[in-house]
């Protein structure tokens, strides 16, 4: 009998020492203890890069996103670009072109720096609205500004762009998102010049100051599409439109002479009207930082296929539109093309 109570203590005694250390092993533990193995009840306030991607916030709960979904972005988004525009200059008035040659008009583009910003947002139905804003300026000397042109002439063109859209998303099979729209656009193309010169009338010095101020406001319609698609961080984006637009074009010169005391004024003004057909492209590739935010940079170009009225360059002396020149001051509005095309670089925010 006493045989057998010792064999009962030693197998009672032996399950509480297996419970024990079984509960030890199985028991809760330091949630934040290293773990031998990731797994998603293994968060720590601190994750390791190229295991737990964050966000950014160091106390938000982890998410496990290598970014390789195809699922794009709802909600808000925001972009802001800074871009460098080359613009193709006017061309010449063809009046009495017999004393001014092709070869003194000056020709050519020119580069100008300006900003892009774009904003709206899409719902989870795949629709929603787009807001584009986008102005580029700058100002050169028509033939150089050395020491062996005697009047030069500076040249300040703005370019400004502003499109509203309604915007629709659709899936694609093999991966990516195609984005048609259709809107309304609108566009602001200025050339504003001015040159001073020093004369001598009838044995007298005159200061003659010849001015001009071409002006293009031109509204119309637009429809287009962007494709999307992500490579992990990466995102490719392809987006051309074809816009119509009515323009009001508007053409202004004036000549002051300073003689003494004495100021006179001659100017001229003409107006037009334009059809002017718009296409309008662009590439981007943009770096995704965090989910929300990323960089982007790009490459853009808009050509205005006629229809536009552009400042005549030349000095006053060839100069059709200035009173002193080989036209007597006869302004006029002529339809011309122009061409923007040029870089971008900024950053992106998306819900």
């Amino acid at each position: 009998m006493s045989t057998l109570r010792q064999f009962a203590a030693a197998v009672a005694l032996f399950a509480g020492l297996s419970a024990s250390a079984l509960g030890q092993t199985l028991g809760p533990s330091a949630r934040f203890s290293p773990q031998p193995v990731e797994y998603p009840g293994n968060t720590r306030p601190l994750a390791e890069p190229g295991i737990f991607d964050y966000d950014g916030q160091m106390f938000a709960p982890v998410e496990f996103n290598n970014f390789d979904e195809t699922a794009p972005n709802t909600g808000f988004f925001f972009t802001m670009d800074r871009i460098y525009n080359n613009i193709t200059r006017g061309g010449a008035r063809d009046i009495n072109s017999q004393f001014a040659p092709d070869n003194a008009t000056p020709t050519g583009s020119d580069w100008q720096w300006g900003n892009r910003f774009d904003t709206g947002f899409m719902t989870d139905a795949d629709c929603g609205w787009q807001a584009v804003y986008e102005y580029s300026e700058g100002s050169f000397f028509g033939a150089g500004s050395d020491i062996l042109v005697a009047n030069p002439m500076m040249v300040t063109t703005r370019f400004d762009n502003f499109e509203l859209n309604r915007v629709f998303r659709q899936h694609l099979s093999h991966g990516g998102f195609f984005e048609p729209y259709v809107g309304l656009r609108y566009i602001a193309l200025s050339d504003n010049t001015i040159e001073d010169t020093n004369l001598t009338i009838a044995g007298t010095g005159t200061g003659h100051r010849f001015t001009q101020k071409a002006t293009n406001s031109a509204i119309g319609g637009h429809v287009g599409g962007r494709y999307n698609t992500n490579r992990g961080r990466y995102r490719y984006s392809f987006d051309g439109s074809l816009a119509t637009m009515y323009n009001r074009q508007r053409y202004n010169t004036t000549d002051l002479l300073l003689s003494g005391t004495t100021i006179t004024s001659n100017d001229s003004y003409d107006s037009d009207t334009s059809f002017i057909p718009v296409l309008d492209t662009r590439f981007e590739l943009a770096y995704a930082i965090t989910r929300d935010l990323g960089l982007r940079g790009g490459f853009q170009l808009n050509y205005l296929w006629d229809g536009t009225a552009r400042s005549d360059n030349r000095t006053s002396s060839i100069n059709p539109n200035s009173a002193l020149g080989i036209g007597g001051g006869q302004s006029g509005v002529f339809d011309e093309s122009t061409l923007v095309a040029g870089f971008s670089f900024g950053m992106e925010w998306r819900r």
